[in-house]
């Protein structure tokens, strides 16, 4: 049988080892055989006893507590092959975590449950400094059902199909581009969200959306100039992980010279088509000469009128949606429109012209970006 004044003295010895938590996992399972996990308020796996790794268990491999795992937690379910003690872990006034210890034989269960007790109140410390980095506090069972979807685990998605409908916009934040500690304003950009916290970047998932509400998130996350990467409205929750993996590629990329801090799905798209197209005009001597007009105009006069011009063709020529963006009146965005005319003598309204325009800048933006990294 074993003691638990045993267990005092091996807890203390693993709190002296980094890292701990790891350390009082395996010291524990050497004595006692039990497996010993470790479990963040949000569903993440913080350490592990390396028998864990035996089970075969999904949660384990992914790191992270599945939505079919969590519910055999929340129940404590035992079974033949194990029973289970669940142990909150409360610090800072909230519920950080669980122990979870599961064990052999259901005659031990009075000295297991003691022993997370014990193990609970040791590690307090170790899950303060993990709710610390939380920016986002939140249910465990949204958080897991959040990470389901933005890395394609069959029982979050089907979860959640059967009470989400209407259309869904995605949203990628980097962390160390968040200016508040918390991002509880996202539901005033709508109020049917889930959130899921990485340790660099937040993801959001608005949905319940039908046509009319999309363009208004895009305004009101232009208007609160928060800096992210989001997706295009898309309909199937399994599209999660796609758009996921291109906004993660988004945020990887520097941006252009006045790039807007909201980073559309669209416009980037046609920046990276743009990317691979630029060496061939380049090597082909191809350039668009109203445009060169036109930096010289800024050049010499200190105007923006080609950056004025790039926005207002990116927002689809709408006079009023380029004046928001570019944080000006409408009336200065008209005057500058009338100027931009002048100075390249063509039709900026006109849509092939306006193509023609566009193509150009995209190619020209990204070529001057390549020549800044070649330095």
């Amino acid at each position: 049988m074993y003691e638990i004044e045993v267990c005092y003295k091996i807890i203390f010895e693993a709190m002296l080892e980094k890292p701990v938590l790891k350390s009082i996992a395996e010291k524990i399972n050497e004595y006692t055989g039990a497996k010993v996990i470790f479990v963040s308020g949000t569903g993440k796996i913080l350490a592990y006893s390396h028998t864990c790794e035996q089970d075969g268990s999904e949660s384990i491999r992914w790191k992270h507590v599945t939505f079919s795992d969590y519910k055999k937690f929340c129940q404590e379910a035992d079974t033949k092959e194990h029973q289970l003690v669940l142990q909150p872990v409360e610090t800072m006034g909230r519920l950080a975590g669980y122990v979870v210890i599961l064990y052999g034989e259901e005659e031990s269960r009075r000295f297991f449950e003691e022993l997370g007790s014990v193990i609970g109140q040791a590690v307090r410390h170790q899950f303060e400094d993990v709710v610390k980095e939380t920016m986002v506090l939140q249910p465990m069972r949204e958080a897991i059902l959040a990470w389901s979807l933005f890395h394609g685990k069959a029982d979050g998605i089907q979860q959640t199909e059967k009470i989400w409908t209407g259309q869904c916009i995605e949203v990628l934040m980097l962390k160390k581009d968040i200016q508040e500690k918390n991002v509880l304003w996202i539901k005033e950009i709508w109020d049917r969200y889930c959130i899921c916290e990485e340790t660099d970047r937040i993801q959001i998932l608005f949905y319940g959306l039908r046509a009319k509400n999309t363009e208004e998130i895009y305004q009101k996350i232009m208007e609160k100039k928060i800096g992210c990467s989001i997706s295009e409205p898309f309909g199937k929750l399994d599209r999660c992980v796609t758009k996921y993996e291109l906004l993660k590629r988004m945020s990887m990329v520097n941006g252009l010279e006045n790039d807007p801090v909201m980073k559309r799905e669209k416009e980037w798209s046609v920046q990276g088509l743009y990317t691979y197209t630029t060496p061939l005009f380049k090597e082909a001597g191809l350039s668009d000469y109203r445009l060169l007009r036109l930096l010289q105009e800024d050049r010499e006069n200190n105007t923006q009128l080609y950056y004025t011009l790039k926005v207002y063709l990116l927002n689809e020529n709408n006079v009023t949606m380029a004046a928001d963006s570019l944080h000006i009146h409408r009336n200065t965005l008209v005057y500058r429109l009338k100027q931009i005319r002048e100075c390249i003598e063509a039709d900026i309204n006109d849509n092939e012209t306006a193509r023609e325009l566009l193509a150009f800048m995209m190619m020209y933006d990204i070529s001057r970006q390549d020549e800044k990294r070649q330095k």
